[in-house]
């Protein structure tokens, strides 16, 4: 019987794995069965699919197509969103990097153009949806389920390193909290995503050119 191939610590190494490509060679390298209709040709075709071209060198991040369109668009156009709230999310979405990003509200502040106290309330309110999350040391994480640069390992890795956060922090808070108790309130915080109720349609539009940044009206908008 073959002995296992073992490696420098003397534990067993895993097999050799098979690429797609090699298991095509490797059919192809074999006589067809003699039974049946002859093969008259065979032939295989390597077809690489084309990288994707983006705007930028800092690469790209997978966004939940449904947010964008039944939730972000429709808060924007219906004023549920302010302008402010809107920048700040699409320019964490953008910023992040496996869901986090590292940026004060004073340099948000100032590459939107807008006040920092604005930043502050966007922040808060978009939080409160469930869109992103304030840590300490000017750390904000994006959700995971709306937005994420990486492949889907590293989002899987992240999302049980969210949960599992949420599990610890309610245990700390709540100790008398059964176990099931804790799975179940841990999945309806953070990054677990609700939409927020979209607000009905408007039929007052707001001028072209009219500062919403303005506070007042920052303060409607929320």
């Amino acid at each position: 019987m073959p002995q296992a191939r073992r490696g420098k610590a003397g534990t067993p190494e895993p097999p050799p794995t098979t690429s797609l490509a090699d298991s095509f060679a490797k059919a192809m390298e074999q006589r067809p069965p003699k039974p049946g209709r002859p093969v008259q040709a065979a032939r295989v075709d390597w077809v690489y699919r084309a990288p994707h071209q983006v705007y930028g060198r800092e690469g790209y991040s997978q966004v939940s197509n449904e947010f964008m369109s039944e939730v972000l668009a429709v808060l924007i156009a219906r004023h549920g969103m302010s302008p402010a709230q809107s920048a700040v999310l699409v320019f964490c979405m953008g910023r992040q990097r496996k869901g986090r990003l590292k940026v004060t509200h004073a340099a948000v502040a100032k590459h939107l153009g807008i006040e920092r106290a604005n930043v502050t309330r966007a922040l808060g309110r978009l939080e409160g949806w469930h869109m992103l999350k304030r840590r300490p040391n000017s750390v904000i994480l994006v959700n995971p389920l709306i937005c994420f640069m990486g492949n889907g390992d590293l989002q899987e890795e992240t999302l049980a390193q969210l949960r599992a956060d949420a599990s610890t922090a309610l245990r700390e808070h709540f100790p008398q909290m059964r176990d099931d108790e804790v799975r179940t309130a841990a999945e309806k915080e953070f990054p677990s995503f609700v939409p927020p109720p979209l607000p009905l349609p408007r039929g007052r539009q707001l001028a072209f050119g009219e500062d919403n940044d303005d506070p007042a009206v920052e303060g409607q908008a929320c």
